[in-house]
């Protein structure tokens, strides 16, 4: 049994109780609270993939692209990287475009969000060269993402910056409609793994990804995860504690996703 109306307004309406995202709630005493009806974002054929070598102007990293993707779609790419310097040294690649990025001396690591809605011409992977040649590692999730607002698909971004500790809090961002948020972070230097995440704004976090570069040694290169959550229109996320098994620098960010 699923609950339909709360005073006479259906429940698929509310956006929150009590201050709590809707979607965050599995029921309301005791009765299950009904399904969004399919209509949240969905992240398909996530594909992974990481580097480790001299990266440059010449050589790039070649992200793999969701072998079901198909012209239309849109497709987003979340790339981290070590990078001890203040500015962004990934090149965005042409056609696509750079919807958000953070990072600097601090940090010692940089994340980057990239989109593009596919026209057919793209192949398999696609290539994102370094402003400067250097030894670095990193790696990318990209992924299809269906139940997108292609014409305005994200709202207003949070970011953070933190030089040391093992902890990070991700600040509060609000959605402008209903859609989805990530939590998206970046650690400096491999072995960071276990990542943990703790909503403080009553949502329930999926994992979407996490990884070592290089896998499990060394101190240097990057440390990534991300987990998101729907949100209903004009909510708060709360704060976001993140936990990494070392103290180092790192970055985070509130990704705020808005749904078709």
């Amino acid at each position: 049994m699923a609950i339909e109306e709360i005073s006479g307004k259906a429940y698929t309406a509310i956006d929150a109780l009590s201050g709590v995202a809707t979607s965050a709630i599995d029921n309301v005493s005791g009765i299950d609270a009904p399904s969004s009806g399919g209509v949240d974002i969905v992240f398909s054929d996530v594909t992974y993939s990481s580097f480790d070598f001299r990266w440059s102007t010449t050589n790039p990293f070649n992200v793999s692209l969701p072998s079901t993707a198909s012209s239309g779609d849109f497709i987003m790419i979340l790339f981290s990287s070590d990078a001890p310097v203040g500015s962004n040294m990934a090149v965005t690649p042409t056609g696509w475009t750079l919807r958000e990025f953070i990072g600097n001396n601090a940090s010692d690591n940089h994340l980057i969000v990239y989109t593009r809605i596919l026209n057919g011409t793209e192949g398999s992977t696609v290539s994102i060269y370094s402003t400067i040649s250097s030894n670095r590692g990193g790696m990318a999730w990209a992924m299809v993402c269906e139940n997108i607002d292609t014409t305005n698909p994200f709202g207003t971004n949070t970011t953070v910056i933190d030089s040391g500790g093992r902890n990070m809090t991700v600040p509060t961002a609000t959605s402008a409609s209903a859609g989805t948020f990530i939590c998206y972070v970046g650690f400096d230097g491999a072995d960071g793994d276990p990542v943990t995440m703790t909503n403080n704004g009553g949502f329930t976090l999926t994992l979407g990804g996490t990884a070592d570069v290089p896998v499990g040694g060394g101190g240097t290169h990057v440390t990534s995860a991300w987990r998101y959550a729907a949100i209903g229109a004009s909510t708060s996320t709360g704060t976001t504690d993140v936990n990494f098994a070392k103290s180092d620098g790192k970055a985070g960010m509130h990704l705020m996703l808005q749904r078709a």
